[in-house]
């Protein structure tokens, strides 16, 4: 294990000695890896009460550490549906990363949510099924957080990077867990999501995470220059993206634009501009890509568009 005792000690006046013990530094993320006890063959399911599906490489190694990600589903679809979206499952093997496909609740007519803000969508679940559930005590950060322990104590996890994928609702969750989880969250991408009204809300960890925000302007589900959900509000995506650009440290004032890119091959020409905040902390980024006209599920993705969001997010590692 990483974590060490560290002990100050003293003479006395008799020519004894007596110790000091200072607390024990937080190890982090610990799992199989860090004792090489992972097992060559894991199971390809996480997570008792609502199981994750995992994919591996085909040719995984015990003794090697790979990234960890995980993809989070819009409203009314499931992980392996989204994974297949973003592209993701048809790279396990070539970006030799370990692929975390979990599932939000079911409401009563089966419909798939993660309660994230209370914009989205735990609300519009229990309206959806009339059922008078009260969807807003799901903890949703939680479930994550536990799948990203277990994953840890059943694979050999490079715990610098742990990284999530969301669109939609599950962008908001992947925003959410930037907010609470960035002990464990290295690096997110979220397509299509959005924060928390209030900016307080969001009452982040002291580890700063890299955050890349896609949206479309275009978007008639969740709008790019915000607006609200059976009441509750959620902000626009400039707006969300310089905050979390000021959790990162970075300088908000002069936001850069990059070269714009292509992502969506139904839109002709580099339809993505790339805004980005820049001296941020050591090691992280932020950055608004805003697709001009897209819509809320951008779809088919420009060749190699997918590699380049799944590349932003390993090489953006947490400090070791």
């Amino acid at each position: 294990m990483l974590a060490c005792l560290f002990c100050l000690s003293a003479c006395d006046g008799n020519g004894g000695s007596h110790g000091k013990h200072e607390p024990e530094p937080d190890p982090g993320l610990q799992g199989c890896a860090d004792t090489a006890s992972c097992p060559s063959n894991p199971p390809l399911s996480i997570g008792t009460d609502r199981p994750a599906q995992v994919q591996i490489p085909s040719n995984y190694d015990p003794n090697t550490r790979y990234p960890l990600m995980i993809a989070l589903h819009g409203y009314g679809i499931d992980g392996a549906i989204a994974a297949t979206y973003f592209g993701l499952d048809v790279r396990v093997d070539d970006k030799q990363l370990i692929l975390v496909k979990p599932d939000g609740t079911a409401n009563r007519d089966g419909t798939r949510f993660w309660n994230a803000t209370p914009a989205c969508c735990a609300k519009v679940a229990a309206a959806e099924d009339a059922s008078g559930e009260d969807y807003t005590q799901i903890d949703d950060v939680a479930y994550i957080r536990s799948l990203i322990e277990e994953a840890a104590a059943n694979y050999s996890i490079d715990t610098s990077r742990i990284t999530l994928f969301g669109h939609s609702n599950g962008g908001f969750l992947t925003l959410r867990m930037v907010c609470e989880a960035s002990d464990y969250v290295t690096a997110v991408i979220s397509i299509a999501g959005s924060t928390f009204a209030d900016a307080s809300d969001c009452a982040p960890a002291s580890t700063p995470v890299s955050v890349l925000l896609l949206h479309g302007t275009n978007d008639g589900t969740i709008s790019y220059y915000g607006d609200e959900i059976l009441g509750e509000a959620f902000p626009p995506a400039q707006e969300t993206a310089a905050r979390f650009a000021d959790i990162a440290g970075c300088n908000t004032g002069s936001p850069t634009e990059l070269d714009s890119v292509d992502v969506v091959s139904n839109i002709d020409g580099l339809e993505t501009s790339v805004l980005d905040y820049p001296d941020c902390a050591t090691g992280v980024s932020v950055q608004l890509w805003t697709i001009a006209d897209g819509p809320h599920i951008p779809f088919p993705w420009a060749p190699g568009a997918t590699d380049r969001f799944i590349d932003w997010l390993l090489e953006r590692p947490h400090p070791q």
